[in-house]
């Protein structure tokens, strides 16, 4: 599972979950990365342009109860040695789980000014200007989308003249495979795309 985040012009991308794993999983996890201290195994990867980290949390012992927390970010990075256990090793184990599962995930996105990105809403915004304003400017907005409960949370801000950000918190429900990240990412992007307009196309490369 290696994403092109920045063919989506994301700069990070989070997502994870919370679930017991049986005996055997637990096993066959430990055996590719051994646990530290505190129980928890992690797992890395470095591709063109950028690098990924997993980690395998675990939160009770007793019920066998673990969080598995995703991390990938738009940066390139020096190549792992061969003894680094690969996060595609964990994507083959966790496979084998047939139930879906619920991801909590985070993706931020940074339209530059090569695409004249626009909000839906004016940012900065404007406002009546009163004597002894306690800010100077009001560039970033927090939107929420309900459906019955929160759908999701939109963060929007323009730090600079021609550039907007956009961070997105949803929840997105699956199986564990190759294509997980990819389709979080096609899910952010269809959020992204209501609120954030690009005049300029970007141009994507596989």
């Amino acid at each position: 599972m290696q994403p092109n985040l920045k063919v989506y012009n994301v700069t990070s991308l989070e997502f994870k979950t919370k679930s017991i794993f049986n005996d055997d999983l637990i096993s066959q996890i430990r055996t590719i990365a051994g646990p530290d201290e505190d129980g928890d195994s992690f797992f890395a990867d470095v591709y063109k342009g950028h690098r990924a980290f997993v980690r395998v949390r675990e939160l009770d012992k007793d019920i066998r109860r673990f969080e598995i927390e995703f991390t990938y970010l738009a940066l390139g990075g020096r190549r792992l040695p061969k003894s680094i256990p690969r996060i595609e090793q964990l994507i083959e184990t966790l496979a084998s789980i047939q139930e879906p599962m619920v991801f909590d995930c985070e993706v931020s996105f940074m339209f530059g000014k090569s695409l004249r990105p626009r909000c839906i809403i004016s940012l900065p915004m404007k406002y009546i200007e009163a004597p002894n304003m306690p800010f100077d400017r009001i560039q970033g907005l927090h939107l929420v989308k309900l459906d019955d409960q929160i759908k999701y949370d939109i963060f929007l801000e323009a730090p600079a003249k021609g550039i907007l950000m956009a961070n997105i918190l949803f929840k997105y429900t699956s199986r564990v495979d190759e294509s997980l990240a990819g389709k979080i990412l096609v899910e952010a992007e269809a959020i992204a795309n209501r609120f954030v307009i690009k005049e300029q196309k970007d141009v994507r490369k596989a």
